[in-house]
């Protein structure tokens, strides 16, 4: 019964839900495509790997350096994001106009377990200004990590590339819409619960039996205008009929 009175309380508040929905997912939509700036990211590739020499010269894989790679790739992560580094992208790199501060909360380090690959990520209102920032990075990294760590085993894999059409990876407008739509088909739904919580009147013979604990004896149906305009012309026809039947007689 409980299910059933708020199913049909939903049901009484149905264009409200609609209306509120559909107002905030499609101001969300237009916000997120016309006032949101768009940003665009821009990737690095690097590889810890540093090859061993065999006893004829050649050079040969050997797993223990594979896994002690790994295990410097923890190290190398935070060394990316130090200052030390990002002071010297600064200085070699004035061109790019950034502090070393705001490289080090901008860069994004991704790593996969077990992997030697070490992805930088940047993103900025400009894919070639993000582009030149996370290339500068990327060089600098290489080329410091030797001094840092007393070990040259830090190649670029693959450089970001200038994009001649570039696809902004932010805002999201999809998601930000189907995010909304939920969003705001909860709260519409929590705002028709409550003002319904809220509406003490009495509005039903059930009302009267629940609240005042009293048996209804009569209700009044509630008329509209409709219905008064055909009881009007049905008494004027009636009058009509009765004066018509005084004349004859």
């Amino acid at each position: 019964m409980e299910l059933k009175l708020m199913m049909q309380m939903l049901r009484k508040k149905l264009w409200f839900l609609i209306v509120f929905v559909a107002v905030c997912t499609a101001g969300a939509g237009l916000y997120s495509k016309f006032m949101m700036t768009p940003e665009y990211e821009a990737q690095s590739t690097l590889i810890v790997n540093k090859m061993s020499a065999d006893r004829n010269g050649a050079q040969s894989l050997d797993i223990n350096e594979i896994n002690s790679n790994i295990m410097l790739i923890n190290s190398y992560k935070v060394i990316i994001s130090s200052a030390s580094i990002m002071d010297k992208v600064v200085s070699r790199f004035p061109e790019i106009k950034e502090t070393s501060a705001d490289l080090s909360e901008r860069i994004k380090v991704v790593t996969t377990q077990n992997s030697q690959v070490i992805t930088l990520k940047i993103r900025d209102v400009s894919y070639s200004h993000a582009m030149q920032i996370v290339n500068a990075v990327s060089q600098v990294f290489k080329e410091e990590i030797p001094q840092i760590m007393k070990i040259d085993n830090i190649t670029i894999l693959d450089k970001a590339k200038p994009e001649s059409d570039p696809v902004p990876v932010s805002p999201n407008v999809k998601l930000n819409v189907a995010i909304t739509f939920i969003a705001s088909l909860m709260i519409a739904i929590g705002i028709a619960f409550l003002l319904d919580y809220l509406d003490d009147t009495v509005k039903t013979e059930q009302d009267v039996e629940k609240y005042l604990e009293l048996t209804t004896l009569g209700a009044i149906r509630k008329m509209k205008r409709k219905d008064l305009k055909t009881r009007s012309s049905a008494k004027i026809k009636k009058q009509v009929g009765e004066n018509y039947a005084q004349l004859s007689q």
